[in-house]
């Protein structure tokens, strides 16, 4: 199996999540008085919907080879958006022997005023013999 065949579905993958993490989490407000109430929570100047997307792609496919990759994503601060939306995932990929392949990438945003989801996913491997594949995923939501 050459590396093409296996990178490009699982980024196909990746592409697909975040629409699918927009169809899934939020909260029960009770009548439209509720909602009404969180909206004017909304601070003047902030955004309506806040969506970061956090991807990485790490991999070792040499013998004896070394990868690492560090992502961060921040959102900006101060304001609590309608809507939040969070997704970070991540493959990594120790492919050659004896490679060594590290992966961390942390996410932080806001908690939505009606609605926050956060959505992360993995894939982690070590195929080549004596490799090692390590990784880190922290998809963190504010108060």
């Amino acid at each position: 199996m050459s590396l093409s065949s296996f990178v490009f579905p699982v980024l196909a993958l990746f592409a697909a999540l975040p629409a699918l993490a927009q169809e899934t989490g939020g909260m029960s407000l009770r009548g439209p008085a509720a909602m009404l109430e969180r909206i004017e929570q909304l601070q003047p100047g902030c955004r309506l919907s806040q969506t970061s997307v956090t991807i990485g792609v790490n991999r070792a496919s040499g013998a004896h080879s070394q990868a690492r990759q560090d992502l961060l994503t921040m959102a900006p601060g101060g304001c609590r958006p309608l809507v939040s939306t969070q997704v970070v995932a991540g493959a990594n990929l120790g492919l050659g022997p004896g490679s060594n392949a590290e992966q961390s990438i942390q996410a932080y945003g806001p908690r939505g005023l009606l609605a926050t989801t956060a959505y992360t996913r993995g894939y982690n491997l070590a195929a080549g013999p004596r490799s090692t594949a390590q990784q880190r995923l922290l998809n963190q939501i504010g108060r």
